[in-house]
């Protein structure tokens, strides 16, 4: 089977191997899919109801098709972050449950 790795928020610097090298790796601060789905479904409303009245179904739409995204076998990075991006964009300003999953969506998709 092999070892299996994990290096999301690592920091490399020098060698990997030898004298000086030095290895970071976070990745307690990192989020996963389904913690980032559990805090999705959780705050759904609230963020659908931080935007403007003519924009929340849109908003509605957007969190549903990333939640599906997510509950996929292989969740594309690009299309959540792209429908991530719609739904900041129709907020405006970002509220605290917002700013959540904005943050896990940045450490998971970039």
């Amino acid at each position: 089977m092999g070892d299996r790795y994990d290096f999301r928020d690592a920091t490399i610097s020098a060698s990997a191997i030898g004298t000086g090298a030095t290895v970071h790796n976070d990745s307690a601060a990192a989020a996963s899919v389904p913690e980032l789905v559990a805090a999705l479904v959780q705050s759904r409303e609230a963020i659908a109801a931080a935007a403007p009245e003519p924009d929340r179904e849109e908003v509605r739409d957007a969190l549903a098709r990333i939640e599906a995204e997510l509950r996929s076998d292989t969740p594309r990075g690009a299309v959540v972050s792209s429908r991530w991006k719609t739904v900041t964009t129709l907020i405006g300003t970002l509220t605290e449950p917002v700013g959540k999953i904005a943050e896990m969506v940045a450490k998971l998709f970039g």
